[in-house]
């Protein structure tokens, strides 16, 4: 009796913890997927790709922010595409990617500035 006392607390605690075992695990929400991504891929290139399952209109371009002028403008209604720009050739300042897919418009801006360096030579030549 008195073991049957002592074994029933282990047997109950193994019941709980085997039960435990059983438990069915919860589901993770799933973010919703980002439809826009930009990546750098080179220096002063980016990707900017689009997921468009819907194939709605879409819409890539590069604003100047100072004056709101597009730079460049890319379209497409398939189901993914990406356009690469190349922002070498640009002076410094304040731009943005601005992708519009329907009636969904996603910013990215991007800030340009280079370092620019000037050297003086200094080629020795004597003045008389």
């Amino acid at each position: 009796m008195k073991t049957l006392l002592q074994t029933a607390p282990r047997v109950l605690m193994m019941a709980a913890f085997a039960g435990l075992g059983f438990a069915q695990p919860t589901m993770a929400q799933s973010p919703t997927a980002q439809p826009v991504y930009v990546d750098k891929v080179a220096d002063f290139t980016y990707l900017v790709r689009v997921s468009n399952p819907a194939q709605r209109a879409a819409k890539v371009q590069l604003v100047r922010l100072r004056d709101g002028n597009v730079l460049y403008q890319g379209s497409s209604s398939r189901p993914s595409f990406g356009e690469k720009i190349n922002v070498g050739s640009l002076p410094d300042g304040q731009y943005a990617f601005v992708v519009r897919i329907g009636s969904e418009t996603h910013r990215y801006e991007l800030d340009l500035q280079t370092t620019r360096t000037v050297a003086l030579g200094t080629s020795a030549t004597a003045m008389r």
